[in-house]
């Protein structure tokens, strides 16, 4: 496990599931390698029907509540990609009944913001905050609904602070692209999908993502927006439109 950390946290993501197979293999009835192994899976090679699998696993074995949660919103936020928002809904739900995860509260702020219920979109942000005031991504996450709610300055400044920062580059390219920024929005997404995402099946997610993302309607008939999207899976129901970029 100690070297699939490492390797994972190295960006070597296909080396990172080799070892937390192996560490799976050595204790079958530890879950802890399989929570590791369906999230490299799921967020970054995007072999969602193995992330399933191991999901699914983990939901019918003797596990602690924290792999229990990671299995439902890995289940949750796939499910609502594939466009069962009801199920996707209902299963994050379960997974911070399970145990509290800011992912877990961050996804479900993304739906209820979706669904025009502010207040509640409101209190999951505030719930993932409260887990880790000081940590980048819920900052950058809530800053993005900052920017979305007439905050610009105060988002651009967390934004500023935080621009280093890779994992965080769709939520950065969100806030610059409300605050009417739109050549740093697509450098910040074109760093997002070729230099964060490594695996083709998770770009082409993110890529649809992008394009139904009412953040980015300002540039959704900016040919270059187009192009740098071109990729997009076509999963997603161009018509039913996202009013905040997804917390992975």
């Amino acid at each position: 496990m100690e070297a699939g950390l490492k390797v994972e946290l190295s960006e070597h993501y296909l080396e990172a599931t080799r070892l937390y197979q192996k560490a799976h293999e050595m204790d079958p009835a530890d879950p802890t390698p399989l929570r590791y192994l369906g999230e490299a899976y799921r967020h970054y090679t995007g072999e969602w029907d193995k992330a399933r699998k191991v999901f699914d696993s983990i939901l019918a074995m003797q596990s602690d509540p924290m792999s229990r949660a990671v299995a439902l919103h890995g289940l949750g936020k796939m499910t609502i990609h594939g466009g069962d928002f009801a199920q996707g809904l209902s299963l994050l739900e379960r997974s911070v009944e399970t145990y509290p995860l800011a992912l877990a509260y961050r996804n479900l702020a993304v739906y209820w913001n979706s669904e025009a219920d502010q207040a509640k979109a409101d209190g999951y942000i505030q719930k993932a905050l409260a887990l880790d005031p000081h940590d980048a991504y819920n900052l950058v996450f809530a800053a993005a609904f900052m920017a979305g709610n007439g905050k610009s300055d105060e988002a651009l400044k967390i934004a500023r602070q935080n621009e280093a920062l890779l994992p965080a580059s769709y939520n950065l390219a969100a806030i610059y692209a409300q605050s009417g920024n739109r050549d740093k929005a697509l450098a910040l997404l074109k760093r997002h999908f070729f230099e964060y995402e490594r695996f083709q099946a998770v770009r082409s997610e993110e890529m649809m993502e992008a394009r139904v993302d009412a953040v980015f309607l300002s540039l959704r008939q900016d040919p270059d927006f187009v192009s740098l999207t071109n990729g997009a899976d076509s999963m997603l129901d161009p018509s039913r439109i996202m009013t905040h970029p997804p917390a992975h």
